[in-house]
């Protein structure tokens, strides 16, 4: 039984809509021994703006630590922006994929080129700085917008005049992508997958639409997978170098403390002694 935790950098109470589509969706597309939890970040509140991200992050970050504390075999992060990835696969052993690196390059073997369709502009720089981070410049055909926020394309789900709005501004995004060069398009967000996957949008005009949903947990199982017949997964070499155990003993207390990190806290506990239980509840 593989067992994955799966991290949004929204919640249930900002994404009323898209979190139970989300839970329902997932569970669809798992492999019959694939178990995926759904956890929201601990505020989730605003995610078009980066310093909010950031905070958010750090509810991100401890969370993938107490997934591994807690037996989890992989963590995805269902963000499109890949809050914390780099840092996280810094620290814990397991397999952690982001939404966004993963569906990129999962788009490189499905086209020559892709566009990035945005729910709205704040995220096109960040896009912009990832997919060059992941070397995908020329592999980038556009970044194209919506003009929506994401918690309007959350009210889609439910309006019906609404969500043909939605539809079309995606398709008119995605046809500019097309002229652009594009192959494959990637709706840029989980929040978005979600709706087209609602809607059953698989395609515009003959180009494959992304499901990076599924493409996320797929190669989440894979990824585990190739752990067990390889013994790693990640190279602790340079970009991924993890600090010494006992480091790691040293400072984890007081940067647990400082920033409100049960996970984090209790990585300065010497193994095998009893300790109060934190559990995954506390860092969701």
């Amino acid at each position: 039984m593989t067992r994955i935790l799966y991290l949004s950098l929204s919640n249930d109470k900002y994404a009323a809509n898209y979190f139970p589509f989300l839970k329902s969706y997932i569970a669809s597309v798992a492999a019959a021994d694939t178990t995926v939890e759904l956890r929201g970040a601990r505020v989730g509140r605003i995610d078009s703006y980066r310093f909010w991200e950031t905070l958010d992050t750090v509810s991100i970050l401890d969370s993938v630590l107490d997934a591994e504390q807690s037996g989890f075999d992989a963590v995805a992060i269902g963000n499109i922006l890949d809050p914390g990835l780099r840092d996280a696969r810094s620290m814990v052993d397991m397999p952690v994929l982001g939404l966004g690196e993963t569906s990129m390059l999962a788009a490189c073997m499905m086209g020559s080129r892709f566009a990035l369709i945005a729910v709205n502009p704040y995220f096109s720089a960040r896009f912009e700085e990832n997919v060059a981070k992941y070397g995908l410049k020329e592999r980038l055909a556009s970044i194209e917008c919506m003009a929506l926020t994401p918690h309007e394309l959350d009210a889609c789900f439910s309006d019906a005049g609404n969500r043909q709005k939605a539809i079309d501004a995606f398709t008119t995004a995605a046809r500019a992508g097309l002229q652009a060069g594009a192959e494959v398009i990637i709706p840029a967000g989980g929040r978005l997958t979600a709706f087209l996957n609602a809607n059953n949008i698989r395609d515009v005009d003959g180009a494959a639409v992304l499901d990076g949903t599924a493409t996320l947990i797929t190669l989440a199982e894979a990824a585990v997978r190739l752990k067990s017949v390889t013994g790693t997964f990640v190279s602790r070499k340079l970009l991924y170098a993890k600090a010494p155990a006992e480091l790691i003993t040293d400072v984890a207390a007081e940067y647990g403390a400082s920033y409100q990190m049960p996970a984090v806290s209790k990585l300065s506990e010497p193994v095998g002694l009893e300790t109060d239980d934190i559990g995954a509840g506390d860092v969701t």
